[in-house]
């Protein structure tokens, strides 16, 4: 098996296909972004969108609608934040080579291609919601699916559980923005990522996230499971910490539901039951070693 190159080495080799060079391919790549971001504020898909948020409380608890989001409000600003250049050609590189165990073959879901990464990559323009409960995150995922599915937009809902305690729903649309590649103003689509998560969630996501990037940076895999038997490990805190978390949710639920349930409409517990089955997009599924220890937030 041929030693798999550097992320220099791999980078260096796929950013002409970008442009001349690196700072001639990120200056593309930002135009670009820049024009997609306008694109994607403007389009009647995000106004449905952000209509469809601003409705949903009410339906999760009539005459509580603090109960869903927070913070309470929905702004028609969602707060996308776009992927930086750098982080684009690393996923690249981690997608193709760290972490494909077929190298120097494609990997089972397909070579990220430099010219397609704007309809590839998923994650370029994202934004996260905050849920004050559990059961939040896939209520808000099956609406807005519901809603992209009634009026023909592409979407995929992905849900997110790992070992190393990262919980999170993602939810992605398919809008159409104008870009300018090889001197040509062309249409692609690009997927808008919805991350939805929780209070408490949220919170050890925040603690643990430079912990993920220095191990994503280093290029180290988790290889073994030894940190699972190390306590006094950064890994082990930050874990199980995120399961502990997840479980304490789980038991607030549950007294929620108790609470106020009760007073709803004859105490009926279906309308916050999943209508709608996951499915996991089979070109790009969540793996455990593509998501060392974290779920990735701002890279």
């Amino acid at each position: 098996m041929p030693d798999r190159p550097t992320a220099e080495q791999y980078i260096a080799e796929i950013v002409p296909q970008l442009g001349k060079d690196f700072a001639a391919a990120e200056l593309s790549y930002q135009f670009n972004m820049r024009a997609a971001h306008q694109s994607i504020t403007d389009s009647s898909t995000l106004a449905q969108i952000v209509t469809e948020l601003r409705s949903l409380p009410e339906r999760y608890a009539p005459g509580r609608p603090h109960l869903l989001f927070y913070p309470s409000t929905i702004r028609s600003e969602l707060g996308f934040v776009t992927k930086p250049f750098k982080s684009v050609v690393d996923k690249i590189y981690r997608s193709n080579v760290l972490y494909n165990r077929q190298y120097p073959l494609p990997p089972k879901t397909g070579l990220l291609e430099p010219p397609r990464l704007y309809e590839q990559i998923e994650d370029l323009i994202r934004t996260r919601l905050v849920c004050k409960y559990m059961d939040g995150p896939r209520f808000v995922c099956d609406a807005l699916k519901q809603l992209c599915e009634k009026g023909g937009i592409s979407n995929k809902v992905r849900e997110h559980s790992n070992e190393a305690g990262y919980y999170a729903w993602h939810f992605y649309v398919s809008i159409p923005v104008e870009l300018m590649l090889e001197g040509t103003v062309v249409q692609r689509n690009v997927w808008v990522e919805i991350q939805i998560t929780t209070q408490l969630a949220e919170v050890i996501t925040a603690l643990t996230h430079e912990l993920y990037e220095t191990r994503r940076s280093a290029g180290l895999v988790p290889k073994s499971t030894d940190w699972k038997w190390e306590a006094a490990s950064k890994e082990f805190r930050s874990a199980y910490l995120g399961h502990g978390l997840h479980l304490l949710e789980g038991i607030i639920q549950n007294l929620k539901d108790d609470v106020v349930l009760p007073s709803l409409d004859g105490g009926d517990r279906s309308q916050h039951a999943s209508s709608l089955p996951v499915r996991v997009d089979p070109q790009s599924p969540t793996r455990a070693d593509e998501l060392p220890m974290r779920g990735e937030k701002d890279n």
